[in-house]
């Protein structure tokens, strides 16, 4: 019987449906539906699947069957007693970082690379070097603002902005790399190269390459700075893994993988803020008096990203089934995908009254449980730097609110991307110096 499951492994609806003949537990409800095509049509299709079939369900997403669950606390349990029975789905980097990306590691060794990870962010003094990183924003924002004749307010034109603006961001953050220097316009080009429309998913020859350059490039600057000639700053994360004798080939690909994929996200981010921000532009002038007299227990700037994090920047955690189980008296069977359904999550009810209103009034006086609010997941493999991407985005609405007026110049839906939802592909704003 086992060579016989074992040669539908390719196949996992026959496998699920297979296992589930022979099983005392049913599969989850629900019709095997393009989940993956319902969503780019409707942005609430799984919420509503949720609603009429309840919160586990199956259907199929990227060709495979998948199960998805909504409700944070019911994710968070799922992943605590079946966490061995699930494997994150992670890019497949093996063949360019020994031991692979963080989020795929299992066991002791994800156990070591994240700890490692998380001392050298807690040596990172964000709050002390805000002002660099707010220089950055402000400098990404005055030459947009700037060269507006000349590139007409496009939306090709704010996107690339905040593109460059993401990755001058991180590779500050994440390597200590100074703007203005010669060694961060080496480590911008690294990046332009790697992905010069966004990340790549599965890297071809050119990715590869222009990976191996850069870890080279880093790896002389390593030993620079080991024999104290370096010229990147001890403010970044790899000046920390250093100082606390973490530093190792696969912490290096890690670094430059992360900040791959943090200023692909981080572009999006800085989008969505400014979207919202258009939605109520006096709301720029009302995080400027906040920030001179606090008004309310958490400030108004923070509050603002919080809120765009829970209704468009946190979407979903992705887990593959590597043996059968049953959970919440459902067949999870061997070889399904399971969605963790933040997105969804976030829009219920019963977790947010009128959860689709975006209202930053929710966070100012209180902060919501982590059975309601968890934007960076609700595992061991959540998202380790997520601190940082809210103070990129506080440090980023300062530098907005501080210098310009906001108006929208176009308008439009939100898009499912490549990977994630967006703004509106020719969402487009204009900067007026105040």
């Amino acid at each position: 019987m086992s060579a016989f499951f074992s040669r539908l492994k390719n196949h996992p609806v026959a496998y699920a449906r297979t296992r589930a003949f022979f099983s005392r537990h049913k599969l989850p409800p629900g019709d095997l539906v393009e989940h993956d095509q319902l969503g780019k049509a409707d942005r609430t299709a799984l919420l509503n699947c949720a609603e009429n079939l309840g919160p586990v369900f199956k259907g199929i997403a990227w060709g495979e069957l998948c199960i998805c669950v909504v409700g944070l606390e019911r994710c968070r349990k799922l992943t605590q007693e079946h966490g061995e029975d699930l494997r994150h789905v992670a890019m497949e980097l093996e063949h360019l970082i020994p031991k692979g990306l963080l989020h795929s590691m299992e066991g002791d060794e994800h156990r070591h690379y994240r700890r490692a990870t998380m001392q050298a962010l807690k040596g990172i003094d964000l709050a002390g070097n805000e002002s660099a990183l707010e220089a950055i924003a402000a400098s990404g924002l005055r030459e947009y603002a700037g060269r507006a004749e000349e590139h007409g307010n496009s939306a090709s034109a704010f996107t690339s902005a905040m593109s460059g603006l993401a990755t001058s961001a991180v590779t500050w953050l994440f390597f200590g790399a100074e703007p203005g220097t010669e060694v961060h316009a080496r480590f911008m080009a690294h990046f332009r190269e790697m992905g010069p429309h966004g990340l790549v998913w599965n890297p071809q020859k050119r990715q590869e390459n222009a990976f191996r350059a850069f870890r080279d490039d880093l790896g002389a600057e390593v030993a620079a700075m080991r024999a104290g000639t370096g010229s990147l700053t001890q403010c970044g994360l790899l000046a920390q893994m250093l100082e606390q004798k973490t530093l190792d080939d696969t912490l290096l690909g890690n670094l430059i993988y992360q900040a791959e994929m943090g200023r692909s996200d981080l572009k999006n981010w800085f989008r969505w803020l400014t979207r919202h921000v258009t939605d109520d532009p006096a709301v720029l002038d009302r995080i400027v008096a906040d920030e001179s007299g606090r008004q309310w227990a958490r400030p108004l700037v923070e509050a603002f990203a919080l809120e765009t994090l829970r209704t468009d920047q946190s979407e979903r955690m992705m887990r593959t089934v590597k043996r059968d189980f049953v959970f919440d008296g459902f067949l999870f069977p061997q070889h399904a995908s399971v969605r963790l359904c933040l997105w969804e999550s976030h829009h219920l009810e019963s977790a947010f009254e009128a959860p689709h209103n975006f209202d930053p009034g929710r966070f100012l006086d209180s902060m919501p449980g982590k059975d309601r609010y968890a934007p960076f997941g609700v595992d061991q493999h959540q998202c380790p730097v997520g601190s940082v991407v809210i103070r990129l985005g506080m440090v980023y609405l300062r530098a907005l609110a501080r210098g310009y007026r906001v108006t929208q110049l176009a308008e439009g839906p939100e898009v499912r991307g490549g990977y994630h939802w967006e703004p509106a592909p020719g969402f487009a704003v204009k900067l007026e110096p105040r």
